[in-house]
C-alpha cells in the first residue's frame, strides 16, 4: 500500500510538471459540473440521509423549510420553503411556520391524479415526513431531532414499535400532538420544553417534505425511498450507477434567483455578478465516485473533475510549505478556498471501564498527547488544536479558551503517579479502538503507542470496520477510542449533547460520562436561543467541567481546503451549505 501510494504521488508530481490537460468536451458542452465523492451513495431517503455523500446530493433535490444564506459567512438562516421564520409563543412551548404557496413537487408519474405533473406542496407533506422518522423498519438516524422535545412524539414512536400489519397502519395515521398541519400552508409545533434550536432542525434534510405518492410508488417493502427521491428542489435524480457515478439534472419547473446581497469582499470577488438571475445555471451535476486520493488528484489535474478537497497527500503536492497554492497551478487558474469545518476528532474515555473512572489517569493521558504532531502527521497541517467542544465560527463559543490538560510530559508523569501508576507500573495494557482498518488508522495507532509509551502507558491499537466500531460504541465495549463528530448545525449545543448523561450508550455519548451539574447546564443551554443573556456563561461553566473531568482528550478541529478550476464561477465555501450547486456556474471564458 505504501509503494502504491508513492507511485501515485510520483505520477501526480509528473502531471504537475507537465501542465494541466484540456477539459473534457462532452461535459463542457452539456454544462455539467463534475464533483468527486469518496464513497458510493448509501441512500436518497431523507429519513436516513446522514452521511457526507448523501448530504452532498439530496439537499439539491429535496428542499427544507430553511436554508443557510449563501453569501453570508456567519451561517445565518433564511426561509426556503417557509414564508417566514418560525413564530414562537411567549412561553417558548409552541411555534408556527407558514409555508410558501405555489411550490410544486417535480413532475413524476407517481402523481397519477395530476397527470404526472408535480402537485402543490402542502403542510401535511411535512407531517408525513416527520412521522416517517419514527417508523421502526426505516431505522432512521433522524428521530433524535424530535425525541424528548416534541409533545407526543416519544409515545408515537413506542406505539409504532409495538404493532404490525393493519394495526401499524392505523397507528401511523394517528395524530401527534406536537406535529400538526393547521391548514395546507401552516405547521404547528408543540414542545415538551422550549426548543429554540428548531430553527436549525428545520434546515436539515431529515425534515424535507415527502410526498406520500412517491413512497407508495417507489418505496420498498419497508417504505424506504432509497433511490427515487421526489422533491421541490432545483435538481432531480437522473441516474445512479453504483460504484461509478450519480447524476442529477435541472428541474425545469424550479423557480429561484441568485441572492442579491453580500459583503463588499464577496462583491469584489465577483460573487454578486449574477444577483437576481434565475437559478440553477447548471444543466446538471455528475458526482464521480473516486475512493482513491491519488486518482482524485490525477483526474483533477486532467480537468476531468472540477472540485478537489485536499487530503494529506494532495496537500503535499498542491500546496507550498507556507500553505499557499503552488504558483504554476495558480497561473493556470486553479483556485483554493480554505474553510474552517465543523468536524472535530478527539480521544474518547469510556467511563464504564473501572480503570478509566480514575480522573487523574484521564488527565495524564490527555497531557501525553502531542496534538501538533497528530495534526501534522495525518492532516498535513489541515487542523487546529481543540481547546473546547465547539469549533471556530459558532455563536456562544468561548473566545479565550485554553486547553487545561494540553501536551506536557512532565505534568503527564506527575498525574500518572498521583493516579497510582508511577511510570505506568501496575497499569494494564489499554485497548484503543479505531474507526477503520486503513493504513491511516494503523499509523495513528502506532503514534499513540509511542506518545503514551513516553510516560509508561502501554496501548493496544484495535482496528475495526466502521460498522464494527459503531456496534462496540453502542454496547459501551471500548476503553479508549478515536472519536469524531460533525456538527449538524452551527450551535455549541450540538456538541455538548454527545456528553449529556441521558445520551449514554447506546446513544451518542460514547464516553458514558454522567455529571449532574453538566447535565443541568446542558439543559439550560439547549433551552436558550443563541446569543441570549447567560448562555455564554453556562457554556463557560460546562466547558470548565469537561476540561477538569476529561471525558475526552481533546484532539483537533479539521480545516478544509477546496480546489477548483477557473471555469467554475460563484463558488463560495461554507460547509453548512449543502444545496450550493444551484448557485454555481460554468464559464469557459
Amino acid at each position: 500500500m505504501v509503494l502504491r501510494y508513492a507511485l501515485s504521488v510520483l505520477l501526480t508530481a509528473t502531471l504537475l510538471a507537465g501542465g494541466l490537460s484540456c477539459t473534457r468536451k462532452d461535459d463542457s458542452a452539456q454544462n455539467i459540473l463534475r464533483v468527486p465523492v469518496k464513497e458510493d451513495l448509501k441512500t436518497l431517503d431523507p429519513a436516513n440521509a446522514y452521511d457526507d455523500v448523501s448530504l452532498d446530493i439530496l439537499p439539491n433535490i429535496m428542499e427544507s423549510l430553511y436554508q443557510y444564506k449563501y453569501l453570508d459567512e456567519n451561517m445565518v438562516l433564511e426561509p426556503l420553503l417557509a414564508a417566514a421564520m418560525p413564530e414562537y409563543s411567549k412561553d417558548g412551548l409552541s411555534a408556527r411556520v407558514s409555508i410558501r404557496k405555489g411550490i410544486k413537487f417535480q413532475d413524476d408519474p407517481c402523481f397519477r391524479s395530476n397527470g404526472g405533473r408535480g402537485r402543490e406542496l402542502r403542510a401535511d407533506d411535512f407531517v408525513y415526513a416527520f412521522k416517517r422518522l419514527a417508523i421502526p423498519s426505516l431505522q432512521s438516524q433522524g428521530a433524535w431531532i424530535f425525541q424528548e422535545k416534541i409533545s407526543g412524539f416519544d409515545e408515537y414512536e413506542k406505539k409504532l414499535a409495538s404493532v404490525k400489519g393493519e394495526d401499524f397502519k392505523k397507528a401511523f395515521e394517528a395524530p401527534i400532538e406536537g406535529l400538526t398541519a393547521i391548514d395546507d400552508h401552516t405547521l404547528q409545533f408543540k414542545f415538551t420544553r422550549p426548543y429554540p434550536l428548531l430553527n436549525y432542525i428545520l434546515a436539515m434534510t431529515f425534515t424535507a417534505p415527502v410526498a406520500r405518492e412517491a413512497v407508495d410508488a417507489y418505496g420498498d417493502h419497508d417504505g424506504n425511498l432509497r433511490d427515487h427521491p421526489i422533491g421541490t428542489g432545483p435538481f432531480r435524480l437522473r441516474s445512479w450507477e453504483p460504484g461509478v457515478r450519480i447524476v442529477i439534472s435541472r428541474n425545469p419547473n424550479f423557480k429561484g434567483v441568485f441572492p442579491d446581497q453580500g459583503s463588499e469582499e464577496l462583491r469584489r470577488r465577483g460573487l454578486l455578478a449574477d444577483a437576481g438571475k434565475p437559478i440553477p445555471f447548471l444543466e446538471g451535476v455528475s458526482f464521480e465516485i473516486i475512493r482513491d486520493e491519488a486518482t482524485r488528484m490525477s483526474r483533477f489535474l486532467k480537468k476531468e473533475i472540477d472540485l478537489l478537497e485536499l487530503m494529506k497527500e494532495s496537500s503535499k503536492v498542491f500546496l507550498k510549505g507556507t500553505g499557499a497554492l503552488r504558483e504554476d497551478l495558480a497561473k493556470d487558474g486553479v483556485q483554493v478556498d480554505p474553510e474552517n469545518s465543523l468536524v472535530e476528532y478527539y480521544v474518547v474515555f469510556n467511563l464504564k471501564d473501572p480503570l478509566l473512572q480514575n480522573k487523574m489517569l484521564r488527565q495524564a493521558i490527555s497531557s501525553a498527547i502531542n496534538r501538533t504532531e497528530w495534526i501534522e502527521m495525518f492532516e498535513k497541517g489541515r487542523g487546529i488544536p481543540q481547546d473546547q467542544v465547539g469549533p471556530p465560527g459558532l455563536l456562544d463559543r468561548i473566545p479565550d479558551a485554553a486547553l487545561k490538560y494540553g501536551y506536557s510530559l512532565e505534568r503527564a508523569r506527575q498525574l500518572l503517579a498521583k493516579a497510582g501508576y508511577p511510570e505506568g507500573k501496575g497499569l494494564p495494557v489499554l485497548s484503543f479502538d479505531f474507526r477503520g482498518t486503513e493504513q491511516r488508522f494503523e499509523e495513528m495507532g502506532e503514534m499513540f503507542v509511542r506518545q503514551l509509551g513516553a510516560i509508561g502507558i502501554r496501548v493496544n491499537p484495535v482496528l475495526n470496520s466502521f460498522p464494527a466500531y459503531l456496534e462496540k460504541a453502542k454496547l459501551g465495549k471500548m476503553q479508549l477510542a478515536l472519536g469524531g463528530w460533525t456538527f449538524d448545525y452551527p450551535d455549541v449545543e450540538n456538541g455538548y449533547q454527545i456528553l449529556y448523561g441521558p445520551n449514554r450508550s447506546p446513544g451518542p455519548n460514547d464516553s458514558n460520562w454522567e455529571n449532574a451539574r453538566f447535565d443541568e447546564l446542558y439543559r439550560k443551554i439547549a433551552a436558550a436561543p443563541s446569543g441570549t443573556k447567560g448562555r455564554t456563561e453556562w457554556v463557560r461553566q460546562a466547558e470548565a467541567l469537561i476540561q477538569e473531568e476529561v471525558p475526552w482528550a481533546y484532539g483537533y478541529f479539521l480545516k478544509v481546503h477546496l480546489l477548483s478550476h477557473a471555469r467554475l464561477r460563484n463558488h463560495h465555501t461554507i460547509l453548512m451549505i449543502q444545496n450550493k450547486y444551484k448557485y454555481l456556474r460554468i464559464s469557459e471564458e
